[in-house]
């Protein structure tokens, strides 16, 4: 490169002293005496130019440890949320608990006012009560004052169906001899039938009366029992939903109710995130899919607490993915979290995406890469040599390579230099070696 632009000054030079115009500006003799002068000294620079070599930092090929990270920025999630809501309707007592507050699976987070429901219970207590000895009396069954009451009964309506029997009589009689009208006959017909009917009801009760209980009475009466005792727990159930309470330990998120707030039956009071089920979410280049796999070791680095680092790893691969930005997500477990830590929270994930122990290792910065492929700069016969390698592993600083052999010497910030170029290592390299 040097000595392009010397030899590029020296044609100019050698033009301007062959030119015929240049003799306008000072005399054609004291021109040549000077344009001698040039020549000799272009010539000197020139050969200083071809004989020098610039002086290189350089490195040894080596064994070293490489570990190669992907950088990526993800945020707190917690795979486990709740909508907390009422079971039943009511209006808001208290509300126990703010927004950021840990709690405890069993913790109060809000009161419903517990009239109504206590009410309630106080209600089928007395149903249950009521039905309770009702099936004591059909198991025990009728006494002989009932009996006795329901043969009087049957006593009274039979008398009175012969009543009605003689009343139909005459009045059919009289109508037959017109002297009564067809309506007062419909009217003794009507009455006739009447007695007949609550005859037979009367008999019918009675000899229910002296037979045993029948099963099905019996059970009919049980199941109306049954049914009011479930519905006395189920009402005693709403006194206890009235304290809203957390279905799991967790964190709030969010409170949406106030005190005094008319709250209908389902109704979202809260909102809570199990933070035992935080995982971090992360999004990375599709051209890193094949590489990031479950499993492989992560460290977390907070923004607002870089001296502190938290170990996680790669859980699951997608199946989130954006075709425009062209990034997949991943999702990765940490090993723990800073007490303070919620969903939404930033965090800079390292995803340890290969490691080796001990591999032939070459500085990162050593490293070209161009159009016809990658490679590093060797120095043979005092000059720099291209050398193709393969990139096992990019690390921060040193890069695992293949292609290239342990203990040859390399140029550093090989992008500075030309292939051809000649080199010389910096004093001190030469023997005693780079790091």
């Amino acid at each position: 490169m040097l000595v392009g632009i010397f030899k590029h000054g020296l044609s100019r030079l050698l033009k301007c002293v062959l030119a015929d115009y240049c003799g306008d500006i000072v005399s054609r003799r004291l021109y040549w005496l000077a344009g001698g002068v040039a020549v000799v000294v272009a010539a000197v620079v020139l050969w200083w130019g071809l004989s020098s070599a610039e002086t290189v930092e350089t490195a040894r090929v080596q064994q070293r440890e490489v570990v190669e990270l992907y950088v990526a920025t993800g945020r707190i999630e917690a795979r486990r949320t709740s909508e907390v809501g009422v079971r039943i309707g009511g209006t808001v007592e208290r509300v126990l608990v703010d927004e950021g507050d840990e709690v405890e699976r069993g913790d109060p987070l809000v009161e419903i006012r517990p009239r109504d429901a206590e009410l309630a219970v106080d209600q089928m207590k007395a149903r249950v009560e009521t039905l309770r000895n009702e099936l004591q009396e059909i198991k025990r069954g009728p006494t002989q004052a009932e009996i006795d009451a329901a043969r009087a009964e049957v006593d009274q309506f039979e008398a009175r169906r012969a009543q009605t029997d003689r009343d139909l009589k005459r009045t059919k009689a009289l109508h037959d001899q017109q002297v009564m009208t067809a309506q007062r006959l419909e009217e003794a017909r009507t009455a006739a039938a009447q007695a007949e009917a609550q005859l037979a009801q009367a008999k019918a009760r009675l000899q229910r009366l002296r037979e045993r209980p029948l099963p099905e009475q019996v059970g009919a009466a049980r199941y109306r029992l049954k049914q009011a005792e479930v519905d006395l727990e189920k009402a005693r159930d709403d006194v206890a939903e009235t304290t809203v309470r957390a279905p799991f330990a967790g964190l709030v998120l969010s409170v949406s109710a106030d005190d005094g707030e008319q709250l209908s039956p389902n109704q979202a009071v809260a909102r809570l995130a199990d933070m035992s089920s935080a995982e971090i979410y992360a999004e990375v280049d599709e051209d890193y899919f094949g590489r990031i796999q479950k499993g492989q070791p992560a460290t977390l680095i907070f923004p607002s607490m870089p001296a502190e680092t938290y170990e996680a790893t790669v859980r699951q691969v997608g199946p989130e993915i954006s075709t425009d930005r062209g990034v997949v997500g991943i999702h990765l477990d940490p090993s723990s979290l800073p007490d303070n830590a919620f969903p939404g929270l930033t965090v800079d994930v390292n995803i340890e995406v290969e490691r080796f122990d001990k591999a032939l290792a070459v500085p990162a910065d050593a490293v070209v890469r161009d159009p016809s492929g990658t490679f590093v700069l060797i120095i043979e016969e005092g000059r720099a040599t291209r050398k193709p390698v393969d990139i096992r592993a990019r690390g921060e600083v040193w890069m695992a390579v293949d292609g290239v052999d342990e203990g040859r010497r390399i140029v550093r910030n090989a992008a500075r230099v030309e292939a051809g170029d000649a080199v010389a290592p910096k004093e001190g390299e030469a023997s005693g070696g780079a790091p």
